[in-house]
């Protein structure tokens, strides 16, 4: 895992097995600035990727149900972290997530009668890394 200093931006290759699961403070050689180094975030599950075999407004759907839950990662990362963290991450994104249903609702709205697991699989992958915290239901 490659650190850099905040004081100086000295960069530090240190090897993941020595962060632990814990933060470890760390002093520069360079400056003597103390900071805190926090593990690596485990990595995401791969993404499945769109069968090929399939309708192609169905890989249409399953691709904007993605934008959808990626847009809301990228604009919420800390709120859902925290949530995720605290377990209650359907209730705190419930207002983001009705939003982005109705949008993917408005543009498919046969998929979203007849497989709304697309959006749910699309929330589990972005939001909750990967955990199937949301189930195939409608967010209306």
């Amino acid at each position: 895992m490659i650190v850099n200093c905040p004081g100086c931006n000295c960069k530090y290759n240190i090897p993941s097995e020595k962060i632990g699961d814990s933060p470890k403070r760390f002093r520069c050689r360079k400056c003597s600035e103390i900071f805190m180094i926090h593990p690596p975030k485990p990595e995401m599950p791969e993404i499945p990727p769109i069968p090929v075999e399939i309708d192609e407004n169905l890989k249409h759907a399953m691709r904007f149900a993605r934008v959808l839950a990626s847009d809301m990662l990228v604009y919420n990362r800390e709120i859902i972290e925290k949530a995720r963290d605290e377990g209650n991450l359907p209730e705190v994104m419930e207002r983001e997530i009705r939003k982005s249903w109705e949008l993917w609702e408005s543009r498919f709205p046969k998929e979203s009668k007849t497989d709304p697991g697309i959006f749910s699989n699309a929330l589990n992958y972005y939001l909750a890394e990967g955990e199937e915290v949301f189930r195939n239901q409608t967010y209306s």
